[in-house]
């Protein structure tokens, strides 16, 4: 019978007259000498407010029954309406297990996040028998027994005594626990482990493989970049649908922390995909490409790197990575190529300063020359443990190193990337953060780029090749562009 409210005057005479003339019917209607039915909130025949009324009125004159009842029933329907508007914003958890998944909706009791008894009985088979005496509840599953009271903190468990941070809830739609009772009760009763995922709103069920994936979105010039750091590792494919990346991970599903981003014209959003192991992204009207590369493989944590291209980026990077093939004559056999593949090997790392050249220094007289260093170190580190790179330093002490000196270490090494490391200074200790620089082509002249050009030099056994002839000051322009890429990844 759904819940209708009279006036509460009506309903407190209606109480008294209903005691004297011993016509109360507990289920939800009140009858008067077979002439007046009123239908009234469940709660108030049902549950402790109504029964605290009802006692009350026992030791009430009559006299002072009625007045005194009317008061009490406008507390217990203030209370009904506060049970009912405590329930009202409800949230829900995923259940994961091996036959699927399911939904248990999430309740907000006297401001506790619990979940109803009853529906946990139907999801794993529970047997539910409410002791009204001991104000309690016996719970069995199979041969296993949990005893809950409404007073107490705990839960007994087949004798073994399990503490939950509050008591067990009886609401006008039956009992509730908090949902701490999954992973601490829950799993001793089934004989399963049960995980307790509250940040992405997941409950695994068994030994099931749910990675955690962290999402990291940042926007450049012509490009975005999406870092996804997936905790353990995962294999995934990437398959593109017209405007739209999906990300597959073999996984029965993802503990997924999304980030706040807004529409761009690169990346609309990035959400859950129609599966829980999968991953959406929804693209803008300026994409044209994408590029996947796996940072990471090596330790527990993976980091997948997915970068959205625009039309202007996408060429620049195909014009960089086409090889300038020379014009042979006809009578001339085709030069071995000598363009290298596009692939990092060996970084250097440039500490910066050192020796007498302390850098800046900070109010505690931490030197700059000390912060490079250790950083640099640190850093050396996780590329060769996480990357599996080679990494060279300019220096590993505290001595001065010449620039020509820390480009010629460098050069000797063949290093594909080139780091340098230094520290900034401000008067206000407020500012943090980093900065990533580049060269400029705009500090380098604006005719650096025109004075540049290829020259056909003959090739010993015959033959010819265009040099690409630089001054030695621009002698990494061709690199610029490359440069400002990784700059923007960094950043």
């Amino acid at each position: 019978m759904p819940d209708t409210f009279i006036p509460l005057g009506s309903l407190a005479w209606t109480i008294c007259r209903c005691r004297e003339m011993r016509h109360y019917t507990p289920r939800g209607v009140l009858q008067i000498a077979n002439r007046l039915t009123i239908s009234v909130p469940r709660l108030l025949l049902s549950n402790r407010w109504f029964r605290f009324i009802w006692m009350a009125g026992e030791r009430l004159t009559h006299r002072t029954r009625w007045p005194l009842l009317l008061v009490l029933c406008a507390l217990a329907t203030v209370l009904h309406a506060t049970d009912r508007l405590a329930q009202t914003q409800q949230q829900s958890l995923t259940v994961l297990m091996d036959n699927g998944h399911q939904t248990l909706t999430v309740a907000r009791v006297n401001g506790r996040q619990m979940v109803a008894l009853g529906e946990l009985a139907t999801m794993f088979g529970l047997s539910v028998r409410e002791d009204a005496l001991a104000d309690g509840l016996t719970v069995t599953y199979r041969d296993q027994v949990v005893v809950l009271t409404a007073t107490q903190e705990l839960a007994s468990v087949g004798g073994r005594v399990v503490s939950l941070p509050s008591p067990p809830v009886r609401t006008s739609r039956g009992w509730y626990v908090p949902i701490e009772f999954l992973n601490r009760v829950l799993g001793l009763v089934i004989n399963s482990s049960i995980e307790l995922r509250q940040r992405s709103g997941l409950v695994i069920v068994g030994d099931l493989r749910v990675p955690t994936v962290d999402v990291r979105y940042t926007v450049g010039r012509g490009q975005a970049q999406i870092i996804f750091e997936v905790t353990p590792f995962a294999p995934y494919t990437i398959e593109e649908d017209q405007q739209h990346l999906l990300l597959k991970f073999d996984a029965d599903a993802l503990d997924l922390s999304l980030p706040e981003t807004g529409s761009d014209s690169l990346v609309n959003s990035i959400q859950r995909g129609d599966e829980l192991s999968w991953l959406t992204i929804n693209l803008g009207s300026e994409y044209a490409s994408f590029q996947s590369v796996l940072l990471d493989s090596v330790t527990s944590t993976s980091s997948l790197l997915v970068s959205i291209l625009s039309a202007g980026v996408a060429n620049e990077i195909t014009a960089a990575s086409t090889p300038l093939r020379p014009s042979v004559g006809e009578t001339t056999s085709p030069l071995q190529e000598l363009t290298a593949p596009a692939i990092v090997r060996t970084i250097v790392l440039d500490p910066g300063h050192g020796g007498d050249d302390h850098g800046v220094v900070g109010p505690n007289g931490v030197l700059e020359k000390q912060v490079t260093l250790q950083v640099a170190e640190r850093l050396k580190r996780a590329i060769e443990s996480r990357l599996g790179l080679r990494v060279v330093m300019t220096r590993n002490d505290d001595r001065m190193v010449r620039l020509d000196e820390r480009a010629a270490i460098a050069n000797n090494n063949k290093a594909d990337l080139f780091i340098s490391l230094h520290a900034n200074a401000a008067p206000s200790p407020v500012p943090a953060g980093a900065s990533v620089s580049y060269l400029s082509l705009d500090e380098a002249g604006g005719t650096s780029r025109e004075d540049s050009g290829n020259r056909n030099v003959s090739v010993l056994g015959g033959g010819s090749r265009n040099i690409e002839a630089v001054s030695w000051e621009m002698a990494q322009i061709s690199h610029i562009d490359q440069s400002a890429m990784f700059a923007a990844i960094v950043d």
